[in-house]
């Protein structure tokens, strides 16, 4: 299966607090690599987390620029949405690459992975990552 396999480096945090609610804006870049495309995340990645005493969401959207499976040179851009706690995110996608114009409009899911080495991301066709609903 091929897929998207981003991993986050975190370089800091904003946070604003207001009776209970809470908003941290994390600002991280990264490698992805996976088979489809291999690249950096560019500058000012961020992951904007709303957080209240019922729950909370993030969306985390970030631009990427390396080469895909064809070996052409791309750029892509990312808006990833998860509630809070889930292992499953909404990711959408945005390319300029002919190769994986496909993504553009398809039904994606991501899965949050934290582990010893770090945070990582994966992104694939729904259904292919083993997910229950999204």
């Amino acid at each position: 299966m091929d897929k998207l396999i981003l991993k986050i480096e975190i370089h800091g945090s904003v946070e604003v607090k207001a009776g209970d609610r809470l908003v941290n804006m994390v600002m991280f870049g990264g490698r992805c690599t996976g088979g489809l495309f291999e690249g950096e995340i560019l500058p000012c990645g961020v992951d904007v987390q709303k957080i209240t005493s019922s729950g909370g969401t993030l969306s985390a959207r970030y631009a990427l620029e390396g080469v895909d499976y064809t070996g052409e040179c791309c750029r892509m851009f990312i808006e990833n949405d998860a509630v809070l706690g889930m292992p499953f995110t909404e990711p959408k996608i945005i390319t300029d690459s002919a190769a994986l114009g496909w993504m553009n409009d398809a039904a994606l899911c991501g899965r949050i992975i934290n582990g010893g080495d770090g945070l990582t991301i994966e992104i694939a066709r729904a259904g292919e990552l083993g997910e229950d609903i999204v």
